[in-house]
């Protein structure tokens, strides 16, 4: 029943975005998106929340409805698009979020918005699904010293460059940009 309406939901924004003669507003794939079994967990409502490594495509499926009203909504800066486009080459983006998560509701699509109009490459992003402990059944979070959802991670080489926690400090753009122009930014829980 659930993919029933996985599948309403996925042709009911896909027709209303037609029906406007607009593009596709986040990247998505041909098909539906199963969600293997292996990636579905229980918030302590005991509701369906994604754990584990997760794709955008699945995210975007799975979380239709909020996250594509979520991304549709966010108005990106394009003068520091620009800014932040040259400075993501050869950048590695790791994103760990709750779909429970009211904070990673808010700011994940507009993370990803971001990524997208910029250029940069979301397919290769890790996009890491924590239950409302902050884990997964593989400890996917214990190498990334996690404290809130979400956490944007901005790394090069193997080396973390720095990070965003649960919130922006000056703006989702404004802060991507002070990170990979290598600034001096502190997330709201850096000591």
């Amino acid at each position: 029943m659930r993919i029933l309406y996985l599948v309403f939901c996925f042709f009911l924004i896909l027709a209303c975005n037609n029906s406007q003669n607009k593009k596709k507003s986040f990247p998505t794939e041909n098909e539906i998106i199963q969600i293997p079994d292996s990636l579905l967990g229980k918030d302590w409502e005991g509701n369906e929340i994604l754990v584990g490594k997760v794709s955008l495509a699945q995210l975007s499926t799975y979380t239709s409805d909020w996250f594509s009203n979520e991304y549709n909504l966010y108005k990106t800066n394009q003068s520091l698009l620009t800014k932040i486009k040259p400075l993501l080459n050869n950048k590695k983006v790791t994103l760990i979020m709750g779909t429970w998560c009211e904070d990673s509701q808010r700011e994940v699509p507009g993370m990803i918005k971001i990524l997208t109009e910029a250029g940069y490459p979301t397919s290769s992003m890790d996009i890491i699904a924590v239950d409302e402990d902050k884990t997964t059944p593989g400890k996917l979070e214990k190498a990334f010293e996690l404290f809130n959802v979400p956490t944007l991670i901005f790394s090069e080489n193997g080396t973390e460059i720095n990070r965003i926690v649960e919130f922006p400090i000056n703006g989702l753009e404004q802060d991507i940009l002070a990170i990979l122009s290598g600034k001096d930014y502190k997330n709201a829980y850096a000591e």
